[in-house]
């Protein structure tokens, strides 16, 4: 199987009843020994933070479950667990994590940060439905510290019917997107992030990252207006009964020290939440000719034994 898993603009949403992702929006398990930043940075209500590449030095690490992590680096602060951030003491209104909406499904998501990629082969162009597009497939380098791979989640879905066509869903948001926090002496100038959506037997597919209300840099509107999220709906071809999904960020583009070969200003990066896939139909059992044959076969059997106890019948 090749191309990327098709983009399904404006879909209906998906059922979280018939969700074939375990743990889908990050709810569990539910830990109490997170980290909550001190005084000096956004505070969090509930149980804290907990660090998700296996890479990385910063505690604590905790993944939730049903879900495999990888990538990033010793540095690496992506994290997972509460989504409410607030300082009013500060001037930071309440948002979700790192400043982004609120509006998620439950309490916790996913923040897939990861600094600044230091290159990148390309400047890509942005679609109207989200898709990331490059000429050829890019090469982005980390910084060692980061990388050398993107900071990526992971989970095995099981239960599928190969030949079955299927529907995933997921929430995004971007970094400082929210409107409090944007509209604050604190806001900054940023435009659209880039994840990255693979499923197995699928080509990886790059969308953008709503960068909200942000300031738009010059040159690079905000695919998404300001909306501070936006829920992505993929359609694919199930090829096994198990098939693997992943999440994945680089990093802010642009930002900071920089990044070589992108042009876009600085852009936000990954948060993330309800994950669900939807089977839309399965394939109908249509026999082979052989088993057609056996069919015939055993019809032609039941008729010829039916036309012999009937003759046996009228004899007696």
């Amino acid at each position: 199987m090749a191309d990327t898993p098709t983009i399904i603009p404006d879909a209906d949403p998906l059922a979280r009843s018939r969700n074939l992702v375990f743990n889908g929006s990050f709810e569990e398990p539910h830990l109490e020994n997170g980290f909550t930043f001190g005084g000096g940075l956004p505070g969090v209500d509930g149980d804290g933070y907990y660090f998700l590449s296996p890479n990385t030095t910063l505690t604590p690490f905790a993944i939730p479950d049903g879900w495999t992590t990888s990538g990033g680096g010793v540095k690496t602060y992506g994290r997972w667990g509460n989504n409410y951030n607030a300082i009013p003491a500060g001037g930071l209104p309440v948002s979700g994590q790192a400043f982004s909406s609120t509006e998620i499904d439950g309490e916790r998501s996913v923040y897939l940060g990861n600094f600044t990629p230091a290159e990148i082969s390309e400047t890509p162009e942005y679609m109207t439905d989200g898709e990331v597009v490059f000429t050829s497939p890019p090469t982005i380098t980390l910084r060692p510290e980061y990388g050398p791979d993107p900071l990526t989640i992971s989970q095995t879905v099981t239960g599928l019917v190969p030949d079955g066509i299927y529907r995933i869903s997921f929430w995004v948001s971007g970094e400082w997107g929210n409107l409090g926090f944007a509209s604050s002496p604190n806001g900054v100038t940023a435009g659209d992030g880039i994840m990255g959506v693979q499923i197995e037997g699928y080509d990886l597919l790059y969308l953008a990252v709503p960068a909200g209300n942000s300031a738009e840099p010059t040159g690079a509107p905000h695919v998404f207006g300001t909306d501070e999220f936006h829920v992505y709906t993929l359609e694919f071809t199930a090829n096994d009964t198990d098939m693997d999904i992943s999440f994945m960020n680089w990093g802010h583009f642009g930002d900071g020290p920089g990044t070589i070969g992108w042009d876009r200003g600085r852009a936000t990066e990954l948060i993330m939440d309800d994950a669900i896939i939807n089977v839309l139909s399965v394939p109908v059992n249509v026999p082979t000719l052989s088993q057609w044959g056996l069919i015939v076969m055993v019809g032609i059997l039941g008729i010829a034994g039916f036309i012999v106890i009937r003759k046996r019948q009228l004899s007696a």
